[in-house]
C-alpha cells in the first residue's frame, strides 16, 4: 500500500502523551507509509488513560482509513462507529455514519463461532464425511472442536456425535425431553432438559456427566477458563465452577443472550437493544441501549458489532465505554449521538412532538432506567387516561401474558421463570413475586383463586395462593379439561377418564365414561362430561346417573352451559344448542365462517345469546337456542379472541389497542391506546387491566 488519503480533525492546542503518539503516527505514514507502525502507535495512544476524546477521534479516524485501505471492512466498521457516536463534529459524524452504512452493506453477514456453538454447513463444505441418511431428520448444533466432532439433535431424543474424519459414529447422549437445549464449548457439551441442567466433559468420554442442576429454561451459555456462566428464561446470571458447579456469584439481568465485550468483561443483550456488561464477578458496571432490535452481534478485540434487523450497524468500544462521559444538559442530539436509545433523549423529543414512535422509546427503554422510568411511565399514563402504567419484569419469550385477581392482588402469570408477580389493583405498585413449584416443568392450565391448577404431563399439582403451598399427585392419564366445583375439581382425561379430587389433593372419584378425550361442564343437575358424541351426567359419587346420546356429525371442540342451555361446538365451526329439561333434545344450531376458537354465553335483558370468537378473526354474536344471527365484528390483530364481558361492553384486544363492543349493536364504543398487539385483558372492580408482550402492564379506568 504506497498511499493513504487522511481526513484531518483540528489539531490539539497543548502536547500530551497521547497526541504525541498521534502525530508521530502521522509523520510516518507520511514519510514512509509504514501502516503496521503506524497502527500500533494510534493504538498505544487510545489505550493511554489520560487520552482525551478529541485525541481518541482522531486515532479512530486514522486507524478506520487504514483499515479501509487494506479492506479490513470489520476493523472499519469498528473505528468509523465509534467516530459517528461520540463525534461533536456533525459533518465528521454524517461522514463515519456513511461510511459505516455503506461498508456494512458490502459486509457478508456470516456468524462467526469462537469456540462454541454456532456452526454453519457450506455447500461447498470440504468435510471428509457425509451425513448419513438417518440423520437426515435430525438438527445439527454445531462441532464440538476439540473432539472433531459434529453434533445432531435428533428425534429419538439423543444427541449423536459423528466424527470429521471418517463419520462414524462415536457417541450418544440420551435426554428426557424433546426440546432439550444444546449448548457446545471447545472440550464439553451442557445439555438443557426437563427443568435440569447436565455438563458432559471430553475428559471423562463425555459419560456419565460431570454433574447436573436444577435450573429453569436455560437461554445461554458462556465458558470463561475454569468458571462457566448461566442465563435462565428469568434473566438470573449464576457463576458457576465448570467443573464442581460451586456457585461463585449471581446478578439479575435483562438480557437474553451473552456476549464477550473484551478481556475481564461478561455481556448480555436483548434483541430490543438493551446491551449490560459486567466483570467477571458479575458487578455491573454499565449499561447502553441501542434504537434498534439487534439481529447478530461479533466481537472483535475489544469492539462489538451489533448488526440490526434494520439494516443498520451499531459499535461499541466496549473496554472504554464506561469511562466516556455523557454530554452535559439535556440537548437530545448530543445524547442521542452518545446513545443512540437514551431514554432521556427520547422522553424529551416524545414530551415535544407527542408521537407514539417516541413515547414507545421513551417507555421501553426507560424501564431500565430506575431514576427515569417513574416519571417517564407517569406522564405516559397521562398521556393516554390510564390511572397507571407498570413495567413488567417477565421472561423474554412470553408471548400473552395471563392475568386474574384474588380480590387483593392482581396477578400476572410467568411461565418462564414459572412465578406470579403481584401488583396492587388500586396502585399498580409492585407486590413482589410468588413462586410457583419447580420440581418439574408446570404450566397453569386453570385458576379458581385462592387455588390455581397446575400441569406437567400426567402431574398435576393444586397450589393455594392463600398458604402458597402445593399439593402434587401422578395421574393415570394426561388431563384434558378441567372443572372447579365448590369443594372440589374435576380432571376430564385424554384416556376417556374422569376424575375428582378435593382441594386438598384426594381422589374422592373416578369413571370412566369413554376412550377419548372427555369434555366437562356445569349444568342445572350437576356435572356433565361429553365424549364421543355422548353427554353423561356424574353423580357426586361419580356414577354415571344418565346418559345421553347427540348426533353432532363431527368431532367436538368445546362444550359450554348456561341456564339449562348447553352449546357443543364442533372442529369445523359449527354449533348445535340442546336443552338440558329436555333429555338433550337439539334445539337449533348455528354455524359460523371459520373455525372457532373461543365461545362465551352471556345473557342479556333475559336472554342468552353465544358470542363466537372465530379463527377468521371475526367475532359473532347469535340468538339461542334459536342460532339467529345478530350481529359480526371484524376483528383485527386479535391475539387468541377471548374477549371479556363486563355489563354491556365486550372488550377485546386489537391491534395497537383495546376496544369496547357494545354487545346489543357490535360497534366500537370505546378504545384505549396501548403498544402492540397480542393483550390479555382483565376487568376487576371498575379497571380493566391490560397486559402486553412489550412487558407493560396497564390500568384504565371503566
Amino acid at each position: 500500500m504506497r498511499s493513504v488519503g487522511f481526513i484531518f480533525l483540528a489539531s490539539l492546542a497543548f502536547a500530551s502523551p497521547a497526541n504525541d503518539r498521534i502525530q508521530e503516527a502521522a509523520y510516518i505514514l507520511s514519510v514512509d507509509a509504514d501502516t503496521a507502525k503506524a497502527e500500533r502507535m494510534f493504538r498505544q495512544a487510545l489505550d493511554l488513560p489520560v487520552a482525551l476524546m478529541n485525541e481518541k477521534l482522531k486515532a479512530h479516524l486514522y486507524l478506520a482509513t487504514i483499515a479501509e485501505a487494506k479492506s479490513d471492512t470489520l476493523k472499519a466498521i469498528e473505528h468509523y462507529g465509534f467516530l459517528k457516536n461520540n463525534s461533536q463534529n456533525v459533518s465528521l459524524a454524517y461522514m463515519a455514519a456513511n461510511k459505516e452504512k455503506t461498508l456494512g452493506a458490502k459486509k457478508e453477514n456470516v456468524k462467526i463461532a469462537s469456540e462454541k456453538k454456532i456452526f454453519e454447513q457450506k455447500k461447498n463444505d470440504s468435510l471428509a464425511f457425509q451425513k448419513e441418511a438417518r440423520f437426515s431428520n435430525c438438527e445439527m448444533e454445531g462441532e464440538l472442536y476439540l473432539a472433531q466432532h459434529i453434533v445432531y439433535k435428533c428425534p429419538d431424543n439423543s444427541l449423536h456425535l459423528i466424527s470429521k474424519k471418517n463419520g462414524t459414529e462415536t457417541w450418544s447422549i440420551p435426554f428426557a425431553d424433546k426440546p432439550a437445549k444444546v449448548f457446545l464449548i471447545f472440550d464439553g457439551i451442557f445439555l438443557y432438559s426437563e427443568n435440569s441442567l447436565y455438563f458432559y466433559s471430553l475428559g471423562n468420554g463425555l459419560n456419565p456427566p460431570i454433574w447436573r442442576i436444577s435450573t429453569l429454561e436455560v437461554q445461554d451459555i458462556e465458558d470463561i477458563g475454569d468458571k462457566i456462566y448461566v442465563l435462565d428464561i428469568s434473566g438470573n446470571i449464576r457463576l458457576l465452577n465448570k467443573n464442581s458447579r460451586e456457585l461463585v456469584s449471581m446478578a439479575k439481568s435483562d438480557g437474553e443472550f451473552f456476549f464477550k465485550p473484551g478481556v475481564g468483561l461478561i455481556g448480555t443483550y436483548q434483541k430490543n437493544g438493551g446491551i449490560s456488561v459486567y466483570d467477571t464477578l458479575l458487578n455491573k458496571l454499565w449499561n447502553y441501549q441501542i434504537d434498534g432490535k439487534i439481529d447478530t452481534v461479533i466481537v472483535e478485540s475489544d469492539s462489538a458489532f451489533f448488526y440490526l434487523q434494520n439494516g443498520g450497524t451499531e459499535v461499541l468500544y466496549t473496554k472504554h465505554y464506561q469511562k466516556l462521559t455523557p454530554p452535559a444538559g439535556n440537548n437530545v442530539d448530543s445524547l442521542l449521538a452518545f446513545e443512540s436509545g437514551n431514554a432521556f433523549a427520547w422522553y424529551n423529543i416524545a414530551m415535544r412532538e407527542n408521537s407514539d414512535s417516541a413515547w414507545k422509546r421513551a417507555v421501553i427503554y426507560g424501564a431500565r432506567e430506575r431514576e427515569l422510568s417513574s416519571l417517564i411511565f407517569a406522564k405516559y399514563a397521562e398521556k393516554l387516561g390510564a390511572k397507571w402504567v407498570k413495567y413488567l419484569p417477565v421472561s423474554s419469550r412470553i408471548s400473552y401474558p395471563r392475568m386474574f385477581s384474588d380480590a387483593n392482588w392482581l396477578f400476572v402469570y410467568d411461565d418462564g421463570s414459572q412465578s406470579l408477580l403481584k401488583f396492587s389493583l388500586e396502585t399498580g405498585s409492585a407486590g413482589g413475586e410468588m413462586l410457583l413449584p419447580k420440581d418439574r416443568k408446570y404450566t397453569l392450565s386453570d385458576d379458581y383463586p385462592p387455588w390455581l391448577i397446575l400441569n406437567s404431563g400426567y402431574w398435576l399439582s393444586l397450589f393455594s395462593l392463600k398458604e402458597q403451598t402445593n399439593f402434587t399427585f401422578e395421574m393415570p392419564g394426561m388431563p384434558f379439561s378441567f372443572l372447579r366445583s365448590q369443594d372440589s375439581i374435576y380432571v376430564g382425561l385424554w384416556n376417556g377418564f374422569v376424575l375428582k379430587y378435593s382441594t386438598l389433593a384426594s381422589l374422592k372419584g373416578s369413571r370412566k365414561v369413554s376412550s377419548a378425550p372427555v369434555f366437562l361442564s356445569r349444568g342445572e343437575k350437576g356435572v356433565y362430561s361429553l365424549s364421543q358424541g355422548k353427554i353423561a351426567l356424574l353423580s357426586p359419587e361419580m356414577r354415571v346417573d344418565k346418559e345421553f346420546n347427540l348426533e353432532l356429525g363431527g368431532a367436538a371442540y368445546d362444550f359450554k352451559s348456561k341456564n339449562g342451555l348447553f352449546a357443543v361446538v364442533s372442529e369445523d365451526g359449527e354449533v348445535q344448542i340442546f336443552s338440558e329439561q329436555e333429555s338433550f333434545k337439539r334445539l337449533g344450531a348455528f354455524s359460523a365462517h371459520s373455525p372457532i376458537i373461543s365461545i362465551e354465553l352471556p345473557e342479556i335483558d333475559g336472554k342468552i345469546y353465544a358470542l363466537a370468537g372465530e379463527a377468521n378473526q371475526n367475532l359473532s354474536l347469535y340468538e339461542i337456542p334459536s342460532g339467529t344471527h345478530v350481529w359480526t365484528f371484524k376483528s383485527k390483530g386479535s391475539a387468541a379472541m377471548k374477549p371479556v364481558l363486563h355489563g354491556s361492553h365486550i372488550w377485546l384486544d386489537q391491534e395497537g389497542s383495546v376496544v369496547a363492543i357494545d354487545i346489543n349493536s357490535g360497534k366500537v364504543v370505546k378504545k384505549y391506546a396501548i403498544f402492540g398487539s397480542g393483550a390479555s385483558i382483565s376487568i376487576h372492580g371498575n379497571t380493566l387491566y391490560c397486559a402486553t408482550p412489550e412487558k407493560l402492564l396497564y390500568a384504565f379506568p371503566l
